[in-house]
């Protein structure tokens, strides 16, 4: 009993917490009780019109069978006409009597079956309370289980002082039958909806879950990038401070030999640390989306040419050719150009890091809709799969973690996210070792 008033009182917090999921489920209750109130409803009514109907069909054709009786006699051709066409008209009619009160008993003088003709009623029970007054019948009803049946009977009472009575029996399966399937189709119809609403139900918890965890997934993520935000910011005052002693150390004289080449790698790494926390600032300020786009007007060819010139000492180093021609007329491009710039030099220099013999060419193809710029190598070639991966943070391939080249791995990811944050896109192109 305690775990089930623990379950309880747990379900009731959860629902007193979330008003969707405390929506969902009342309308469990309240909708399917509705629809089981408005579907009786409804049956009840219909059986009460259908009932009401069937006895005025009844009124009236003992009211024709009262006249036919008056006009022509106990027998007539006329009057068994009437009741052959009715029976063979009517499927719920299953018989009709016409029977005279005799010293002897109820003689049956009409009837579906001819058999029955001259014959005497043996169920009088039915007759014994019926009043001879012409107008009004008096109907027996059963229910077999599955469908209704009566025994409809009039009294009627000529100026001869001979008294007949009118019988019909009527079965009502036909209609009982419609009314059950359809009382069955609409409950089937409520199982439907109340399996859709529990489906609804769980999808609405699954969603109450869902953004419990993003809402936490979030803060972690605010967290995690407050932590490397400060620990870049602490990291870069200590950095700023070792490079500038190990400059001092590089330009002093009492430094050489052995001891400048150690000066020399204390600078290089350090410069590879500044870089990588830089590189770490500045994806998340992108992610935090703190970064500030300045968008003016700029010709595409003149930052090309820009980073050209800041890259050409580093190609030459290399004995790399840059290849670039310029079209003839301006191509003015709305951007960041200092983002821009960013874009083609990690772009560039990338190529050129990964290019041991051979060109780098830059060319730029106009549209009226586009600007597209393309940086091509002679260099080692990235395999299908691994380009996939090439936007991604740290992601460096083809064996260069063990050689000598230089990067923090995060260049690509920054230049892609600039690239879309200029509303632009970025692809490659490349067969492994061509």
């Amino acid at each position: 009993m305690s775990m089930l008033y623990n379950t309880l009182k747990n379900g009731f917090t959860v629902l007193r917490s979330n008003n969707r999921l405390l929506f969902v489920v009342v309308l469990m209750v309240v909708f399917p009780a509705l629809f089981i109130a408005v579907v009786q409803s409804f049956f009840t009514t219909a059986y009460s019109n259908i009932e009401t109907s069937e006895k005025r069909q009844v009124a009236v054709l003992h009211d024709a069978l009262s006249v036919l009786i008056s006009a022509y006699g106990e027998k007539s051709a006329v009057i068994d006409d009437f009741i052959t066409r009715q029976v063979t008209e009517n499927s719920e009619l299953v018989d009709i009597r016409i029977l005279k009160k005799t010293d002897e008993g109820l003689l049956i003088l009409q009837s579906k079956d001819e058999a029955k003709h001259g014959s005497y009623e043996q169920n009088t029970d039915d007759y014994e309370v019926v009043q001879p007054t012409n107008d009004t019948s008096l109907i027996f009803e059963s229910h077999n289980g599955t469908y209704r049946t009566w025994r409809a009977v009039r009294g009627v009472a000529l100026q001869t002082d001979t008294q007949y009575y009118i019988l019909s029996e009527h079965s009502f399966s036909t209609i009982d039958s419609v009314m059950a399937a359809r009382a069955q189709q609409s409950y089937i119809v409520l199982t439907a909806i109340f399996l859709f609403l529990i489906a609804l139900a769980y999808w609405f918890a699954k969603q109450t879950d869902w953004k419990c965890m993003y809402h936490t997934l979030e803060q972690q993520q605010k967290e995690r990038d407050l932590f490397t935000n400060m620990i870049a910011h602490e990291f870069r005052t200590p950095l700023t401070a070792v490079r500038g002693y190990t400059s001092f150390l590089q330009e002093s004289a009492t430094v050489t030999g052995q001891d400048k080449k150690f000066v020399e790698i204390i600078q290089l790494s350090t410069n590879r640390l500044v870089a990588l926390v830089n590189d770490f600032l500045e994806i998340a300020r992108i992610q935090s989306g703190k970064t500030v786009l300045t968008m003016v007007d700029a010709d595409v060819q003149l930052v090309i040419k820009e980073v050209l010139t800041t890259l050409t000492p580093q190609a030459r180093e290399k004995q790399l050719q840059l290849i670039y021609t310029p079209l003839k007329v301006p191509i003015v491009l709305t951007t960041d150009t200092k983002r821009l710039y960013q874009v083609l030099l990690n772009l560039i220099s990338n190529a050129i890091k990964y290019t041991k013999v051979g060109t780098i060419e830059i060319t730029t193809e106009v549209t009226p809709k586009t600007v597209t710029i393309r940086i091509k190598d002679t260099g080692m070639g990235i395999t299908a799969e691994d380009q996939q991966k090439l936007f991604t943070p740290f992601a460096r391939f083809g064996g260069v973690e063990a050689t000598t080249t230089p990067g923090t791995g995060l260049g690509m990811t920054i230049t892609k996210q600039y690239v879309e944050l200029l509303r632009g896109t970025i692809a490659v192109e490349s067969i492994k070792n061509v």
